[in-house]
């Protein structure tokens, strides 16, 4: 295991151990997830899938995810590599509507082909092979099967800005973002075709007053028809992919 990788497994480990909130589990600000959360549910329900579908969420953290899943009807595993955080995940899940499983996203340890849906969110940042993750995800997904895949937008103002600093300060990235088109040929280069990208807008934690300004109705809508808006204002993309049969 490369440095990048150990310091991330090692701080989500202490997360799990430290923290009993789950946005804290997972690394998040509170508003950063309560925000993914209702942007999963949109999402997910223009999603075709099966109305008991066998789905995996890799990195699951404390379970948020996995919950919604199952509250839905789906069957649901949940797989994260720091077993601090599954048993969070366990805690908050006391009549056990899912399974939880301890793996890393490098070698999933299940049979290809064995869901219908593979999501993966918060993941690709803190790991120093996105590719083998990417792999890994389209091989365990079912022909026809789709992905909800999270990618930190490289192209995002604040982000460009951060790299800058890194870069004249002569440090290593905290976190790895990409640009979504990288991230879709990933996707397109296993035979999963991008169906659906969608912004995950995001107020700075020291701005959270921002937050008003992004919930107006015309705004993500409005910055989403400039011409490069949505690449310079989205904090992260999901590419939602669908596997060739």
């Amino acid at each position: 295991m490369n440095a990048f990788d150990a310091q991330w497994r090692a701080r989500f480990e202490r997360f799990g151990r430290t923290y009993t909130e789950e946005h804290e589990v997972s690394g998040w600000s509170a508003e950063g997830l309560a925000r993914r959360l209702r942007l999963f549910a949109r999402v997910l329900s223009r999603l075709p899938l099966p109305e008991h579908a066998d789905t995996l969420e890799l990195g699951c953290g404390a379970g948020t995810y996995v919950r919604y899943l199952a509250g839905l009807g789906h069957s649901v595993v949940g797989v994260d590599y720091a077993v601090p955080n599954l048993g969070r995940a366990v805690e908050a899940d006391p009549g056990r509507k899912a399974r939880y499983v301890a793996g890393d996203g490098y070698e999933l340890p299940f049979r290809a082909a064995s869901f219908d849906l593979v999501v993966c969110i918060g993941v690709l940042q803190a790991s120093s092979r996105p590719e083998r993750i990417v792999d890994e995800i389209t091989r365990t997904v079912r022909p026809r099967g789709l992905v909800v895949l999270e990618a930190l937008n490289a192209l995002e103002l604040p982000a460009l800005a951060r790299r800058l600093g890194e870069r004249v300060a002569g440090r290593p990235p905290r976190l790895h973002a990409y640009p979504p088109s990288r991230v879709r040929d990933w996707l397109e280069r296993r035979n999963t075709r991008l169906v659906r990208r969608v912004g995950v807008y995001l107020p700075p934690r020291r701005l959270p007053g921002l937050a008003r300004l992004l919930d107006r109705p015309l705004v993500i809508p409005l910055l989403e028809r400039l011409p490069g808006g949505a690449l310079l204002a989205a904090h992260a993309f999901w590419l939602v992919g669908e596997k060739s049969p």
